[in-house]
């Protein structure tokens, strides 16, 4: 729910923090909407399709109000059609409230043993040099930055070889880019049958996006917003967050066909995005 949401989500977090120092507002927001529509429709529909995902009363009880707060809140505030500083700093203010909440429950909560599966487990647990996981951690960073930076670049040079709008790149291709973390992090936790951090992960990696990444975003340059984006997309996050709670609550599980219904109301969402 944090740790590993935080990881998979750095990509959107490069994007959209390089995006809003361009000044490219399109790619910062619609990287970060159409991520949290992926997250959902493509890759929580494709790990309950490989099985069946069990969801934590938990999380369900915690975190995923919080996510659909966070949903709704992005729509209220985008209303004036502008994400203002003051909108990015009320993000980051709830973020840290959803980064404690977190943490004090998973203390509670969580289950160690699961983590055991992993290969470097083992490794991990016995390593406490400050100097290598800092090294890695920078390592990793300067690698996001750089990828960040050339996606960017690339993504205005595909817009305007296609003819389309920067919107549409980072709403779609975008989103699937940088959303691949999470569809490799959930698809394997689903194969070692480790349900909490698929369903964990979804769920930080999307209020991670809004409250943090768009919380800074703003405060980079506010972010101006086509009123044509409330009417469509900005509705189908909300409709397919909700159909994902509706869906935990039953058996709090998400079953096969639920996971193929998610997966075909993304592959229609694209469709209609593409051909609008």
């Amino acid at each position: 729910m944090v740790i590993v949401a935080f990881g998979t989500s750095t990509p959107e977090a490069g994007v959209g923090i390089v995006a809003a120092f361009k000044g490219e507002k399109a790619i910062a927001l619609g990287n970060i909407v159409g991520s949290n529509i992926a997250n959902i429709g493509l890759i929580l529909g494709l790990a309950s399709l490989l099985r069946p995902l069990g969801v934590e009363k938990s999380v369900f009880k915690r975190e995923l109000p919080i996510m659909l707060i966070c949903t709704f809140l992005l729509y209220i505030l985008s209303l004036d059609l502008l994400i203002s500083r003051v909108d990015g700093l009320i993000f980051l203010g709830l973020f840290v409230f959803f980064f404690l909440i977190s943490y004090r429950g998973g203390k509670k909560d969580y289950n160690f043993k699961e983590l055991q599966s992993f290969p470097l487990y083992s490794f991990l647990k016995n390593t406490t040099s400050l100097l290598v996981v800092g090294s890695v951690c920078s390592l990793s960073l300067v690698g996001v930055v750089v990828g960040a930076n050339l996606m960017v670049k690339g993504g205005v040079g595909l817009a305007k070889a296609f003819g389309v709008s920067s919107w549409i790149i980072a709403i779609t291709v975008f989103a699937v880019g940088t959303s691949l973390p999470e569809l490799a992090t959930s698809l394997a936790a689903s194969f070692k049958r480790i349900p909490s951090i698929s369903m964990g992960n979804i769920i930080g990696s999307n209020i991670f996006n809004i409250l943090f990444i768009l919380g800074i975003a703003a405060l980079i340059r506010p972010i101006k917003i086509e009123q044509s984006y409330l009417g469509f997309e900005y509705i189908f996050l909300i409709f397919i967050s909700i159909l994902l709670a509706v869906f935990m609550k039953t058996e709090y599980k998400v079953s096969r066909w639920e996971g193929s219904l998610l997966f075909l109301l993304y592959i229609l969402f694209v469709w209609l995005i593409v051909g609008r």
